[in-house]
């Protein structure tokens, strides 16, 4: 199983568990509607609900400590309890009952502070408003992780991202503050409203990237699905406002566009092609130099950098795993044909190595 198979397996078994607490606790009719929602989702999460039940069930055969009619039990439950036959003693049943309860306490507790009191999921109420007003994810330097959201919705951010979360019964708001995002968007009809770069998308049931370009606005990538792009006018008020001039674009799935443009230049649409920045190991087709230290350059603190901006122009088509800077710098040097220089705070790639250079080079 890989590492990526093992977030989604924990983070399926966090939900199920925080699932089976909650419609067993007094909240249990509230949040019947969004339970049945996130069981017919996926497969899986059924899946993992009832593998939480059956670590949390108190074993098969014990016998009810209310007795009910034999017709309205399933057919588990009326072959007698193997534990009953061999005690004789309901007594026992009902001691090994109460011993259980504290387990079962003990373990939900510690499932909730294993998820943390900033997960999406602990976040909404049953009415769908965020505790708070809202729920902040991020991700630390070199961290790409994805958080599901109350709505069945999944984002995944970035090498040190952030996105503000709000949702309510009416509507779900997001903000990309910082770094890159992708967004699985579940289908319902509450608009799911991204905010980034002075402009928003708008999506329901779709899958797409927003990143953060500084102050030259944001990107949007449609990976499947439809969204429309949104950007004030110049001399129109917010988006939302009575003097909302917005431009909207819609876009199709294989088609990006910048946000943030100058005001009163058109959005336009172009072919896009979006890396799977998700993954480690990533290809790369006759991209520049430049461009492909800085992607790499998102995931460490001790950046590849070039000793001559010229070199930024070489083409490089390839495989690499992009967060593993020192490895990649030696791939890049050796198919390059370039000398590669550490210091304490970055890893240089240049032509040739200064004899004064103290570091080794060529690499080993």
């Amino acid at each position: 199983m890989t590492h990526t198979d093992r977030l989604r397996t924990r983070e399926l078994r966090e939900d199920a568990a925080m699932w089976f607490a909650l419609m067993r606790g007094p909240e249990a009719e509230a949040q019947r509607a969004r339970f049945e929602t996130w069981l017919a989702a996926e497969s899986a999460h059924r899946q993992a609900y009832n593998h939480i039940a059956e670590v949390f069930s108190l074993g098969k055969g014990l016998k009810p400590l209310v007795e009910a009619p034999e017709a309205l039990l399933p057919a588990t439950a009326r072959q007698p309890s193997t534990l009953a036959r061999a005690t004789g003693n309901p007594v026992i049943v009902l001691l090994l009952f109460l011993a259980f309860v504290p387990v079962l306490v003990g373990l939900t507790i510690a499932t909730m502070l294993a998820i943390g009191p900033g997960h999406p999921f602990l976040q909404a109420t049953g009415s769908g408003t965020s505790l708070g007003g809202e729920t902040s994810l991020a991700t630390g330097r070199g961290e790409v992780r994805t958080f599901r959201l109350g709505d069945g919705s999944r984002v995944t951010l970035d090498s040190d991202s952030r996105v503000r979360v709000a949702l309510s019964s009416q509507r779900r708001d997001l903000a990309l503050l910082r770094g890159r995002a992708r967004f699985f968007v579940a289908h319902e009809p509450r608009p799911f409203v991204v905010a980034a770069g002075g402009g928003s998308v708008l999506a329901r049931g779709t899958v797409f990237d927003v990143a953060l370009r500084g102050e030259a606005g944001a990107s949007v990538d449609l990976i499947e699905g439809l969204v429309d792009v949104r950007q004030p006018r110049a001399g129109g008020g917010p988006a939302g406002s009575p003097r909302d001039e917005s431009e909207v674009t819609r876009l199709t799935a294989g088609h990006g566009l910048a946000i943030g443009a100058p005001r009163g230049l058109p959005l336009r649409a172009v072919p896009s092609a979006p890396i799977d920045w998700t993954s480690d190991l990533r290809a790369f087709q006759e991209v520049p130099l430049r461009d492909l230290l800085a992607e790499a350059n998102r995931y460490t603190d001790k950046p590849v950098v070039l000793a001559e901006p010229a070199l930024g122009d070489l083409r490089v088509s390839g495989t690499f795993r992009v967060r593993e800077p020192v490895r990649l710098a030696g791939n890049l040097a050796e198919l390059l044909d370039l000398a590669l220089v550490e210091s304490p705070s970055a890893i240089a790639l240049a032509r040739r190595c200064s004899r004064m250079e103290k570091n080794f080079c060529p690499p080993s």
